[in-house]
């Protein structure tokens, strides 16, 4: 039986051995709110997987955040520090990395590292890539970025699945990246060849997907409106209909590497519920509730993609598997 911990959603378990360094996994939803899980109360979406872990779990029930965004919590979560100390808030596309890349400054990552354990963050970012002053060269080495502030190994969404660019980061690159076809996000040198995406505010038709707001419709891709501009990249594009089967794709293969000689750190961090929601065709009318309900059941299957992978390497018995959300 897993140790588990819900927070404002859920989990740790009764009794955590008391030799062996248990493995850490946290899966960090977006948007999900106290009232979106059955655990919770809620009776409209089905969510059998996180119900499980509050079950056999300890659930909490009151938290309390002093900026409930996406990059302040986040940013929390990893530093301890709130944001407001610092500036943090929501980061726009391009902006650089917002986290200390100093020795002497303690992340929850660098706190595993010095404890043994393999690091990792597979999903959403958004606390910047590159320094402050000098844009990012998505084309050459994206840092700083997680790896600096104490993770070994990272797959991200770089930034949200609804602000650009629209394209996957292994470490320090661009997946799938075509050099003949350079990345530009925010600005592009003249006279480029980059591939030229429609914008959204003078292109509206281009927004097949749903319509947008208008701060979600500048470069659209995949027929989504997003915030931002970008160029180029379009063989490294994501599929939004497939995010989180790459994101739980990317987990698996990542657990399947572990040794139960060495502790592990993984930060499973979803794009849902966030917007644009493109949950996959097997989960769309699976709620009454639209795009936003589906999406709630594909994150629900993301927690227990993770619960099962874990079972299936052996890994469950040492193991605090932690459920959460930014904000919701």
């Amino acid at each position: 039986m897993f140790k588990k911990i819900i927070l404002s959603s859920l989990v740790i378990s009764n009794a955590l051995l008391a030799v062996e360094k248990p493995n850490v996994v946290i899966v960090y939803g977006d948007d999900v709110g106290y009232g979106d899980i059955g655990a919770n109360g809620s009776t409209k979406i089905p969510t059998p997987h996180i119900d499980k872990i509050a079950k056999e779990g300890l659930l909490f029930t009151d938290g309390h955040c002093t900026a409930a965004t996406c990059t302040p919590s986040r940013y929390s979560m990893l530093t301890g520090l709130y944001g407001f100390r610092t500036g943090v808030r929501i980061l726009p596309p391009n902006a650089p990395l917002c986290i200390s890349t100093a020795d002497a400054d303690i992340t929850l990552p660098k706190l595993f590292k010095r404890a043994g354990y393999n690091t990792a963050i597979i999903g959403k970012w958004h606390l910047g890539l590159g320094k402050a002053g000098t844009p990012v060269n998505w084309n050459q080495e994206v840092k700083p970025g997680p790896i600096e502030v104490g993770f070994d190994y990272s797959f991200l969404l770089p930034s949200t699945n609804d602000r650009v660019p629209c394209v996957y980061v292994e470490n320090y690159h661009v997946v799938n990246l075509d050099p003949n076809d350079p990345l530009f996000v925010g600005t592009a040198p003249e006279g480029h060849k980059s591939t030229i995406y429609p914008y959204g505010r003078t292109n509206p038709e281009a927004e097949t997907y749903y319509p947008a707001d208008h701060q979600h419709s500048e470069t659209v891709i995949n027929g989504i409106g997003r915030i931002g501009k970008m160029w180029g990249g379009k063989s490294a594009l994501w599929d939004d209909e497939k995010m989180a089967d790459e994101f739980v794709n990317q987990a698996r293969k990542y657990l399947s590497k572990q040794s139960k000689e060495k502790p592990f750190f993984l930060y499973f961090s979803s794009q849902d519920i966030h917007v644009p929601r493109a949950p996959h065709p097997r989960f769309q009318g699976k709620t009454k509730l639209g795009k936003r309900g589906d999406a709630m059941v594909q994150f629900d299957w993301s927690v227990g993609a993770i619960s099962q992978a874990l079972k299936k390497e052996g890994l469950t018995q040492n193991t605090i598997l932690i459920v959460s959300s930014d904000n919701g």
